[in-house]
């Protein structure tokens, strides 16, 4: 298998993986769900805003991945576990009517679920690349 493809296998396996276990996740945690109608850092937008900035960030980081897969598996599991999370996030506004299933509180601050954590990682992990000769 060519180097290309098993990045791209990489990145979708992750993506794929990301998807189902923020679902089942979702599932399994039902009696602690608080449901969050909001944007990341709880800004307020309509639905259509919203879905549509999710859609324009989830394709602009697919297009990124894909005219930068030649610098490796790294970076596929960094843009795969973004990419997965935001699908995740997104399956969950579409069904539940808008909102994210949010489970996990953190102080009084805020509740966060496991696709929020799984875009935090990538994001550091992708900084992290960026940052240093491991990201080349």
């Amino acid at each position: 298998m060519s180097m290309r493809l098993s990045v791209i296998t990489t990145f979708w396996v992750v993506v794929g993986l990301m998807v189902g276990v923020g679902q089942l996740t979702r599932v399994l945690l039902a009696h602690l769900i608080e449901i969050n109608y909001y944007l990341a850092f709880s800004i307020a937008l309509p639905s259509p805003v919203i879905f549509g900035v999710i859609i324009l960030f989830l394709v602009s980081m697919i297009w990124l991945f894909y005219t930068k897969c030649q610098l490796g598996l790294s970076w596929a599991v960094a843009l795969g576990l973004i990419v997965g999370g935001g699908i995740s996030n997104f399956c969950d506004r579409l069904l539940l009517s808008g909102g994210v299933a949010d489970y996990w509180r953190i102080l009084d601050l805020s509740a966060i679920n496991l696709p929020d954590i799984a875009i935090v990682i990538g994001i550091i992990w992708a900084i992290y690349l960026l940052t240093t000769s491991h990201g080349a």
